[in-house]
């Protein structure tokens, strides 16, 4: 930090400079070790999914927790610093910032569903999968992109409750080695092109009709991937696709309170919207035509009552799912983003919880102020200039005095001998542990 021509600013949300715990995975039901006195912040994350447990549950804990319930939570649990959701098609996880053991054994209980469902990692691990997740690498389709931008999404929306934020740029870091490693998506790595694949296997007809419900990204993709061999609709919410995009496909659109009538001639329905709801039911199907169903929303978009009606073959997203999982050998993108995912979190380790620099100079900031205050009696009135005058020379004194220190102990290097110096400087300013 330099001296400005107005003196110095205490940074309210400063960059990221903290330090991340790498320890190891969380069993449910092990002993947990007493925190130290000043615990670090571990960055902390909770994967509930298709991989860990079964569409119906998955759904059960997306309609459960939403980001007003982790922001409540954020506030109710000591020692949460931050926290911010990801959530996709099929998977639904939390990750924190979270200082000792003891906030995260309360987020576990607060979070619904048996300990089973749930995956917990910590440090370089949670690292670790978060850029395999924003890389494709734990996705239906291997290596699809829409991902990306969830997790930049998910970054931006952290909610941040400590003095120095990392999740936003933990989760940019994430999606940048993401975009330099794998760059653009393989052929048929996206959920799309793996329904339209199976539906040019399912369907008998010749020139189909098939619905797609949502024109987001997903449902233009699969308005493009099956406009060649089938005709289709597109069903809209608020507002109908750019007409171009439709010229261009060769598809029309329709708005999603026609539903009901256009399926029934439709040979096939794919839902790829964001209802809030199972909004397609068993009323909304003929009763004696055969139809095919895919539902690649979640929480579900179709209700998976319509399975009752003889002439309906549902496919959720847990059925593509495991149609899609191939094991896939190690490839180069696994070992470059196992490298880059080490080097971030070797980055964070060695910043070594730099909390209580800024906490010496809020200190610091704090002190100059009062004395100011107390100043004021002894000097009498002053005039708007003379006022801004003291502020100014109190704070140039500061900034002169305070913070070259405490820049050059943010500027240690990372290993033993920067450890120590640090440790000793932090005993020597005489610094408690900041509250989180």
């Amino acid at each position: 930090m330099h001296d400005p021509p107005g003196g110095y600013t205490v940074p309210s949300t400063p960059e990221l400079d903290t330090r991340i715990v790498l320890s190891g995975k969380v069993v449910p039901g092990a002993a947990v070790p007493a925190d130290p006195p000043h615990p670090a912040r571990a960055v902390v994350g909770f994967e509930c999914s298709l991989d860990t447990t079964s569409a119906d549950v998955l759904e059960t804990v997306v309609r459960a927790v939403s980001r007003e319930t982790i922001d409540r939570w954020a506030d109710e649990i000591p020692g949460t610093t931050e926290v911010t959701l990801l959530s996709t098609c099929h998977r639904f996880e939390v990750y924190l910032v979270a200082r000792g053991a003891a906030p995260r054994l309360a987020w576990r209980d607060r979070l619904p569903g048996p300990a089973s469902i749930w995956t917990v990692r910590e440090g370089a691990e949670a690292i670790h999968h978060l850029f395999r997740v924003a890389a494709g690498r734990e996705s239906s389709a291997l290596g699809e992109t829409e991902v990306r931008g969830q997790v930049l999404s998910a970054g931006r929306a952290a909610i941040v409750h400590g003095p120095r934020p990392i999740l936003r740029e933990l989760f940019q870091a994430a999606a940048s080695a993401a975009e330099e490693v794998a760059g653009g998506p393989a052929p048929g790595a996206s959920i799309a092109s793996i329904a339209a694949g199976l539906l040019r296997e399912r369907i008998a007809s010749a020139n189909p009709r098939v619905l797609v419900v949502g024109t987001g990204v997903v449902g233009r993709q699969l308005a493009r991937d099956l406009s060649p061999f089938a005709r289709v609709t597109v069903l809209y919410h608020l507002h109908p696709p750019d007409p171009g995009f439709l010229r261009a496909e060769g598809v029309e659109a329709l708005p999603i309170s026609r539903l009901a009538d256009a399926a029934r001639d439709a040979d096939a329905i794919v839902t790829a919207a964001k209802l809030g709801d199972r909004g397609l039911r068993p009323d909304h199907l003929p009763p004696d035509r055969p139809l095919l169903l895919v539902d690649l929303g979640m929480p579900r978009n179709i209700d998976p009552a319509v399975r009752a009606l003889p002439q309906v073959r549902l496919i959720d997203l847990e059925e593509l799912r495991a149609r899609a999982r191939v094991a896939a050998r190690p490839d180069r993108v696994d070992g470059a983003i196992r490298d880059r995912a080490a080097a971030c979190a070797a980055r964070l380790a060695t910043d070594l919880d730099l909390d209580w620099v800024d906490a010496r100079l809020r200190s610091v900031e704090s002190t100059r102020q009062a004395e100011v205050e107390t100043a004021r009696a002894f000097l009498g009135p002053l005039d708007p200039a003379q006022a801004a005058a003291v502020d100014r020379l109190t704070r140039r004194l500061v900034a002169r005095l305070v913070v070259p220190p405490l820049d050059r102990i943010r500027a240690l290097p990372p290993g033993p001998e920067g450890d120590l110096r640090r440790t000793i400087a932090r005993e020597l300013l005489g610094v408690s542990d900041p509250e989180p």
